[in-house]
């Protein structure tokens, strides 16, 4: 499964002085073949003209001796969400803003974000939808908090609370831990 394969790291300097070389291939298991390919690219989420840094694609390279597989994955940066141009801090405050009991309408409008309405509304039945994914491997750390939330969106919302209590983004904590994205 391609998820599994996507690996994060916690700042742009850490993926930089990432060794690739003692890494093995995710695909084939090959040893000293991976090569930096390029750094991924996307618009910037505060911004209309700029992009940021989202990662690095690294290349499993078939040539010489070391026998490669032609392969390329990428390496993400914990604070991206993948496949999203909303990042993880933005989400952990929308969820943080839903918890406390603002409508969706309401917290997406405090957010100030470049992004529509209908963004969030989307995200949010994307995250409902990955439940069943991230709630189990929330429970492999930590059981879940007794919770007054009748929402389960809520709920797991808590529970990443409790895991990572003094984090200041548990999203990007999560992903860094776990290496999985939060979302899909």
């Amino acid at each position: 499964m391609l998820l599994s394969r996507i690996r994060f790291v916690c700042s742009r300097n850490a993926l930089e002085l990432l060794c690739l070389k003692a890494m093995l291939c995710p695909f084939c298991d090959c040893a000293k073949s991976l090569n930096r390919h390029s750094f991924l690219y996307g618009n910037d989420p505060n911004n209309t003209q700029g992009e940021i840094v989202r990662g690095q694609r690294v290349l499993c390279s078939p040539r010489g001796r070391r026998g490669g597989c032609g392969r390329t994955f990428s390496i993400f940066l914990a604070g991206v969400m993948p496949r999203h141009g909303v990042t993880a801090a933005m989400l952990w405050t929308l969820l943080a803003l839903l918890l406390s009991g603002l409508s969706l309408k309401a917290a997406a409008q405090s957010l100030h974000s470049l992004f529509c309405l209908e963004t969030f509304y989307r995200l949010r039945q994307r995250l409902r939808g990955r439940l069943d994914v991230v709630r189990p491997v929330l429970c492999r750390d930590q059981k879940p908090p007794a919770s007054a939330q009748a929402d389960p969106l809520l709920q797991t919302v808590e529970h990443f609370q409790t895991v990572f209590p003094d984090a200041p983004c548990p999203i990007r904590d999560f992903q860094l831990r776990f290496r999985e994205p939060l979302m899909g």
